[in-house]
């Protein structure tokens, strides 16, 4: 099983973090000392390396349709000023549009693919070409021509309309050369730059990545000399921020809707391990029941209920207690086989709204996954409980040596920013600093308003 050593540095309120993905990783700290920031930087290393090629045609795909949109705009417009002189075109409109549609539906992951949007792409100019060459030859004033040329970066020169639409058609066909040859350099080459360009577009991190990011897989870099590799033993990031991101639909939360995805997904004809069904019988144990899928045909959405043993509830999810949303994830999430040895798994204080035995019941399945699936796990916790839990069930299971823990602390009482010391396996230190809280809380007890 691969290891990891995730690192950053300098960026908002981490000073240095050196973090060991070995089995099990817990991070402690207070509130804005960047552990949430830690998770979701991981995550888009991860899922960004892994969808790069992904995304890279996605890309390529919307500027080939930006263009041809263009185009499409530009002739609608000719059209439109024709028909109010009643001549019209519509075939040239008909063909652009078609493109145009073509396009929005077609899947581009594969180099086949891209000579498909090629091809589209060619028809869609030689079609713009002809009607710019018939219709700009009309009658049309000087200035409407104009407003085109600007429109489309056609440049004309001595009044040759004929040279310049020609000169338009080849720089387009260049340009199309040119992505296209870009799109196969990048998939080649993994350029950094442009991975950190479409992390910030497809995950809308506000152009704001840390200048100084690392991920180390079995010792080797990730990032090294202007490129990212490839992960091999790493393919998944799931992030929970809260259980609550189960009960909402599409939002703008990237997170929250990549796990509602994971959750409604139907993967029922995956063939399941015993470890697999040995876990799932557990949490429905716990839940006195299941999460189930309930597909709306009618809406064309899916929902998750809540369904008790003896069936007597049938509940929406997002009314059950939210204790319940927190084994439910889990179970959805082993059911549709996410949870394995190729996942890491992070969560924020997993033991927000869980009875103190529920506590240690979650933290008894996260270890024991760790063991029996190989799953990695990184949880940010602000509990003595799930700590302890944690700490002393790895004990138990023999994974003690593969789950570390971390504290942050503080560079200075002026500072804002914070190191996360490395504890290894002990966790003195982290309720040492639960200590501090509590001695805080007598100390302001005794202050007046």
């Amino acid at each position: 099983m691969s290891k990891y050593t995730y690192i950053i540095r300098d960026y908002h309120a981490i000073k240095e973090a050196i973090i060991k993905l070995d089995g099990i990783t817990v991070l402690s700290g207070i509130n804005g000392c960047g552990k949430s920031t830690l998770s979701r930087w991981l995550y888009y290393l991860i899922n960004g390396a892994k969808e790069f090629d992904n995304f890279l045609y996605a890309d390529y795909k919307e500027k080939i349709n930006h263009i041809i949109n263009r185009m499409q705009f530009a002739c609608m417009d000719l059209n439109r000023f024709r028909r109010i002189n009643n001549i019209q075109e519509k075939g040239a409109l008909d063909k652009l549009y078609e493109a145009a549609e073509k396009l929005k539906a077609m899947k581009v992951h594969s180099n086949e693919e891209v000579e498909n949007v090629q091809d589209l792409f060619l028809q869609a100019l030689n079609t713009t070409t002809e009607f710019l060459s018939e219709t700009l030859t009309g009658d049309i004033s000087d200035a409407r021509k104009a407003r085109i040329f600007n429109y489309l970066n056609i440049n004309v020169q001595h009044n040759d309309l004929h040279q310049a639409i020609e000169d338009f058609s080849e720089q387009n066909g260049r340009l199309i050369g040119n992505l296209t040859d870009r799109l196969y350099r990048d998939i080649e080459e993994r350029p950094y730059q442009t991975f950190v360009e479409l992390i910030n577009k497809y995950f809308d991190t506000h152009n704001d990545s840390p200048s100084s990011i690392q991920l180390e897989e079995d010792k080797v870099n990730v990032i090294e000399g202007g490129h990212i590799a490839t992960l091999f033993g790493l393919q998944h990031a799931i992030y929970i921020d809260t259980p609550m991101a189960i009960e909402v639909g599409n939002t703008e939360n990237i997170f929250w809707n990549a796990l509602r995805e994971m959750l409604v997904y139907d993967n029922s004809n995956t063939i399941l391990s015993t470890e697999e069904k040995k876990f799932l019988l557990r949490i429905k144990d716990l839940l006195d029941g299941e999460t189930v899928v309930e597909e709306n045909k009618f809406f064309d959405e899916k929902n998750l209920r809540y369904v008790s043993r003896d069936k007597k509830v049938n509940i929406f999810l997002k009314d059950a207690a939210t204790g319940f949303k927190t084994f439910s994830y889990l179970q959805r999430l082993l059911e549709n086989s996410y949870l394995n040895e190729e996942t890491l798994l992070m969560i924020d204080e997993p033991e927000a709204h869980l009875h103190p035995q529920w506590i240690v019941e979650f933290a008894r399945l996260l270890v024991l996954m760790n063991k029996k699936l190989g799953l990695k796990i990184m949880l940010a916790s602000h509990n003595p409980d799930m700590v302890a839990a944690i700490h002393d069930i790895a004990n138990k299971e023999g994974v003690l040596e593969n789950t570390n823990f971390y504290v942050a602390q503080q560079e200075s009482p002026e500072s804002h920013q914070y190191t996360y010391k490395d504890l290894g396996h002990e966790i003195g230190e982290i309720f040492e600093s639960f200590n501090i809280a509590l001695n805080n809380i007598n100390r302001y007890g005794k202050l007046d308003l």
